[in-house]
């Protein structure tokens, strides 16, 4: 359970609806870091597309037992198509790529449009991974590790 002390987050991606049908379990990778990015095709991971999927939330301090401040969560980030580098223009949203950070019980259009997913964790209050500068420099984004 994600309210567990010392529990590793991780997304679940599912191919249906209403978090049913083919399920599979994604960890986040090591892109925030400093290590890779890793985008999965869904093929890779069984799914047939991407209906719905969950991506928790961790407490900011495991010794608080009212753990109400959230620090960390997990992200997934779905593209229509095979992506080349973390950089996510803003101005492609919803239209290449769309990023979750809740859980979704219905993914909508991205249910058919979804391709490619990375799962990736981000601290409360961050900026979102698009916007960290890349060694390349900023319009290029970091490299993406593409498993297929």
């Amino acid at each position: 359970m994600a309210d567990d002390l010392g529990a590793t987050l991780a997304a679940t991606l599912c191919d249906a609806r209403h978090f049913s049908g083919t399920t599979v379990t994604v960890q986040p990778d090591t892109g925030h870091e400093g290590g890779e990015a890793i985008a999965y095709s869904l093929a890779y991971l069984g799914l047939r597309r991407l209906g719905s999927l969950r991506a928790p939330f961790g407490p900011a301090d495991p010794e608080n037992p009212f753990r109400q401040e959230l620090r960390w969560g997990i992200n997934v980030t779905a593209w229509s198509h095979r992506p080349d580098t973390s950089m996510l223009r803003d101005d492609e949203r919803g239209n290449t790529w769309q990023t979750y950070d809740a859980d979704t019980s219905d993914l909508g259009d991205w249910a058919a449009k979804a391709t490619y997913v990375r799962v990736w964790e981000e601290e409360a209050g961050d900026w979102s991974h698009a916007d960290v500068p890349a060694p390349d420099g900023p319009e290029r984004g970091y490299p993406i590790l593409v498993v297929e």
